[in-house]
């Protein structure tokens, strides 16, 4: 059984009501919950947007992405510098504002709040730089260009909003939704409490992992898809990791939630 995004979130903003504070999150400190991973071994789905995604021919992609030309190198390093620059900021702030919160997470939540409209939008056009390299790269090669985003929010209705604003600002594939149901049955949004959701643009899950899930194939990370679990930590936020064919690593975060929603946005 499948479930519209859209039917999700308005369902879930009608029994949480919140907005999109700049929250941070963590991959690293992802507390997977026992208690609704097992529930939510389901062979069902949700569908990450009202509408599943359709094939693309290499002239809607010309029309519709500015991805179809490669960053400069010397783009994609002042890109890396800018986050790595962010990255390092971030960090010495959790230490001057005393790393309160589970791993400093809250203060991680102060130094985002603190952030400058110039700073904002030096973070978006350095992320749109390396993600318009990988979808390039992956244009030409779909094993290339991985793209992985992960949320951190004190509910579902935030997380699934500022995975939607990512999603369509950076003009990244739209997959399913795991992890909303159990047997179809869907988990009622107050029941959630603080979540993570897990995106990827392809090819993620590992034999070891889809035994774990129990739902054997089906388990298979598809382009766009996502997983939403439980998460006890104190970060809110995005964390931003990009595969490019330079081999340098790249991983990036805790980044502001609503970096790519526009104020009108933030209410629905």
């Amino acid at each position: 059984m499948c479930w519209p995004y859209r039917l999700i979130v308005v369902a879930a903003i009608a029994t949480v009501c919140s907005s999109f504070s700049s929250a941070p999150s963590s991959y690293h400190s992802v507390a997977k919950s026992s208690s609704i991973r097992q529930r939510a071994r389901s062979t069902t789905h949700n569908i990450l947007f009202s509408s599943p995604v359709q094939p693309t021919t290499s002239s809607d992609a010309t029309a519709s992405r500015k991805t179809s030309s490669s960053s400069s190198s010397s783009d994609i390093f002042d890109a890396t510098l800018t986050l790595s620059t962010y990255d390092q900021s971030q960090q010495e702030y959790i230490q001057s504002d005393g790393s309160q919160g589970m791993g400093g997470g809250l203060s991680a939540l102060h130094h985002i709040q603190s952030l400058n409209a110039t700073t904002r939008t030096s973070l978006q056009h350095a992320i749109k730089t390396l993600i318009y390299q990988a979808h390039s790269e992956r244009n030409v090669d779909s094993s290339q260009g991985r793209i992985m985003l992960g949320f951190c929010a004190s509910n579902a209705p935030e997380a699934l909003g500022g995975l939607k604003s990512w999603v369509s600002e950076l003009d990244l594939p739209r997959g399913m939704l795991h992890g909303m149901d159990v047997d179809g049955v869907p988990i009622p949004v107050e029941e959630l409490g603080s979540v993570y959701v897990k995106y990827s643009t392809g090819g993620a899950m590992t034999f070891s992992e889809m035994r774990k899930s129990g739902r054997g194939f089906d388990a298979l990370w598809r382009p766009g898809d996502a997983l939403l679990e439980t998460y006890d930590g104190d970060f809110r936020g995005v964390y931003l990791n990009v595969e490019l064919s330079d081999g340098v690593f790249r991983q990036f975060g805790v980044l502001p939630t609503d970096l790519f929603m526009e104020e009108d946005d933030e209410d629905w």
